[in-house]
């Protein structure tokens, strides 16, 4: 076999996110899968990175091309799906790991992100990414073979330039690395903004769907953002506290602990990271 498998499932977390599907729990999986989600929805994952396409009769809609190997990997696979071109590529933001596969669909696409994330891959060393030639700054839907796809942006997060990508008729969310399932957020929040991420958190929770599949991880449902919220929340107020009793940043890495998401992924490693992001972020607010 290819080094790759189909798996007709999604993640389920509490209950059944889509029903009729069955949850695959093998501890060992290949470089790369792609689960069908709904009628022509399909989540394609490159080890730990992931993203969605969408296949329609007028051509394929896909998000994230991840990286080159990625991208050229999925370039065939679509190919044993349907007939139609790649007609639009859409970045999520702006981070390397995410996009740099774009070039394997230059030929045939258009690059679509927000405004904000063109200007930084315009200023980005790697000249080989595709830049953005549809940008927005708000909102922007693409209508493509009788399927639509809603692009929102709510604000700075993980990134200045994020989206996400409503597709109203399956009640799904595709957002990447700034609503993690049940998992801390990354490392020691890097290029982040944790009091407007927050902010971003609550209007994300404002839209209507059921089921969120993030960049990377476990699929979850609309509840997952709030408990994310709460995380970063929490997070916040403990290192807050902190800086109010004069810790240095040792000090409260090591006196945070935030029990509540013990058994949340990353909890052991990132936790410390995550203190040493906010206090450093609250601390340059303070000046």
């Amino acid at each position: 076999m290819r080094g790759y498998r189909w798996v007709f499932a999604a993640l389920v977390v509490g209950s059944a996110l889509l029903p009729g599907l069955v949850v695959s729990a093998q501890q060992s999986r290949p470089d790369h899968e792609i689960t069908k989600l709904a009628d022509a929805v399909y989540l394609y994952r490159h080890h730990a990175h992931q993203a969605l396409f969408l296949t329609t009769p007028q051509g394929v809609i896909v998000t994230d091309p991840i990286s080159v190997e990625a991208a050229t990997w999925l370039k065939a696979e679509l190919k044993t799906l349907t007939d139609q071109p790649v007609r639009y590529v859409i970045y999520s933001h702006h981070h390397n790991d995410h996009i740099t596969g774009g070039r394997v669909f230059a030929e045939q696409a258009r690059f679509v992100s927000h405004a904000a994330a063109r200007d930084r891959i315009l200023q980005a060393a790697d000249p080989n990414t595709p830049v953005p030639d549809l940008t927005f700054t708000d909102r922007m839907s693409i209508e493509l073979g009788g399927t639509r796809v809603e692009l929102i942006y709510t604000g700075k997060n993980h990134s200045d330039n994020s989206l996400v990508v409503l597709l109203p008729q399956h009640k799904l969310l595709f957002a990447v690395d700034f609503i993690p399932v049940e998992t801390l957020a990354y490392r020691a929040l890097p290029d982040a903004y944790p009091d407007e991420w927050i902010e971003s958190l609550k209007r994300v929770e404002q839209l209507d769907f059921e089921t969120l599949v993030p960049g990377h991880g476990k699929i979850g449902t609309k509840a997952h953002v709030g408990l994310f919220r709460e995380y970063m929340e929490d997070l916040r107020a403990a290192v807050r506290e902190q800086l109010q009793k004069g810790a240095t940043v040792e000090e409260a890495k090591q006196r945070v602990r935030l029990p509540k998401y013990q058994q949340w992924q990353r909890y052991a490693e990132w936790l410390p990271e995550n203190v040493e992001g906010l206090y450093r972020y609250l601390s340059e607010s303070r000046q």
